[in-house]
């Protein structure tokens, strides 16, 4: 009978992550579509180490947002990776390349040694090496590492955040770029950020830098 293989696509389909309705993917189409129609595509500026530097980020952290972004960092979901590639592709193919055109380095903040050992994955490499695939420019995870475990900050005050940072970051070899793209997955108080570049800059020649997080959280 057709109706036999009809019951068992129903009861072997998953459910979307965001609303929990029957899908044929990770998150539904709607969901989809949704977090694609809050894409950020504008340019804005952002002020690291007494410097302006252009800033992109491609969503606001919304409740879906950090939901799927707990998933991936705390939780080692990588089923929820693919969700947020698409997002990259598809905020690089409308409008962001033609601003980052020339761009032909890309270095992403990284973790301590002992938090990717647990996690398996810096979930910034991640979603920076997607931006490389799309745009051909190479990454540069080799020149820094983190060198000072610290606990996470997502509890800490700013100024707590900016005492822990001081010299988390160390540079093993100088980058060579004219135009250098920085990325990470969120930006709260912008302390890491500010220190990681400060550390990069110190003994490399880079012409230029630009920042993308994938969300903005303050």
């Amino acid at each position: 009978m057709v109706i036999i293989p009809k019951i068992i696509k129903i009861l072997l389909k998953q459910s979307c992550l965001l609303c929990r309705q029957s899908s044929d993917d990770i998150i539904c189409e709607y969901c989809s579509s949704d977090l694609i129609g809050h894409l950020n595509f504008k340019k804005e500026t952002i002020e690291l180490d007494c410097h302006e530097y252009d800033y992109y980020f491609l969503l606001n952290y919304s409740v879906e947002i950090k939901y799927l972004l707990k998933k991936l960092k705390f939780h080692k979901d990588l089923l929820v990776e693919p969700i947020f590639d698409k997002l990259i592709s598809i905020w690089w193919q409308n409008s962001i390349n033609k601003e980052l055109g020339d761009i032909d380095t890309i270095a992403a903040v990284p973790i301590h040694r002992f938090r990717y050992l647990y996690r398996g994955f810096n979930q910034a490499e991640l979603l920076a090496n997607k931006l490389s695939q799309y745009t051909n420019v190479p990454t540069t995870f080799t020149n820094y590492k983190r060198v000072k475990y610290t606990k996470p900050q997502s509890k800490s005050s700013k100024q707590k955040r900016i005492d822990q940072i001081k010299g988390v970051f160390k540079l093993n070899k100088p980058i060579q770029a004219k135009h250098l793209v920085v990325f990470d997955d969120v930006l709260t108080t912008g302390s890491t950020l500010k220190e990681f570049v400060q550390t990069i800059k110190e003994g490399s020649k880079i012409d230029k830098i630009s920042i993308i997080t994938l969300v903005r959280a303050g």
